[in-house]
């Protein structure tokens, strides 16, 4: 839980030290200087190459966040050293979630054993291993899949995350190259960059706060 909390405050230091620096590349006249003393102008071009980055840095910070908080709980959940029968009914579903890739992929002949197998893992008294698998994130992260994951995992659900849609589809877009940096960054101003920024903290401060009382009050646990 330590470990979840101190590497999303890690996070968002970056995203503050981003911003810091393109609110000082935004200013008129904005210059870069050398240790021999040469200095290179900011261009109206490397501005918008920056701010549209900030997309990239966002996305990658709510998607890490989320990941790493379903991770805390996976690793609690082996620390404990609990069993298929000890964690709650929303876990029990995921874990078999976690196994329909290998399910779906083996040879036909081979199902029911792959079934078979899983199944005994299931009832047996070894502990239980979810592995990387996360339900629900698949590289398009909006607010409403983040509450689709809280839902899945029994994770009271955060409200509002207004931006981040529009983050996840200039990530996108960028990341596809659908469109360029200087196209996406052109309209965007540091103001503009700061709110959002702080929307997303908002969002992500209550998503770490949900997933810490869920796992103070043992709530991946079978009653």
């Amino acid at each position: 839980m330590e470990a979840f909390t101190a590497e999303y405050d890690k996070r968002k230091a970056e995203i503050d030290s981003y911003i810091q620096l393109i609110t000082i590349l935004d200013n008129d006249g904005a210059q870069l200087s050398d240790i021999d003393g040469n200095n290179f102008f900011i261009s109206a071009v490397q501005s918008k190459v920056c701010k549209a980055s900030f997309y990239l840095l966002l996305y990658n910070l709510i998607e890490a966040t989320v990941m790493n908080g379903i991770t805390s709980i996976y690793d609690r959940i082996k620390d404990e050293r609990l069993k298929f029968n000890d964690i709650k009914e929303d876990l029990r579903k995921v874990w078999w979630h976690s196994k329909s890739e290998s399910i779906i992929s083996c040879p036909k002949s081979e199902v029911t054993e792959t079934v078979y197998s899983h199944f005994v893992d299931a009832i047996n008294t070894s502990e239980i291993e979810f592995g990387r698998f996360v339900s629900g994130v698949s590289g398009n992260l909006s607010a409403d899949g983040v509450r689709r994951v809280c839902h899945k995992y029994g994770i009271q659900p955060v409200s509002d995350g207004r931006d981040l849609e529009s983050i996840k589809i200039n990530r996108n877009n960028l990341a596809h190259g659908n469109k360029s940096f200087s196209d996406i960054g052109q309209d965007l101003t540091t103001p503009q960059l700061v709110e959002i920024k702080e929307r997303v903290f908002i969002f992500l401060d209550q998503y770490v706060v949900n997933v810490n009382s869920y796992l103070e009050s043992n709530s991946y646990k079978e009653l």
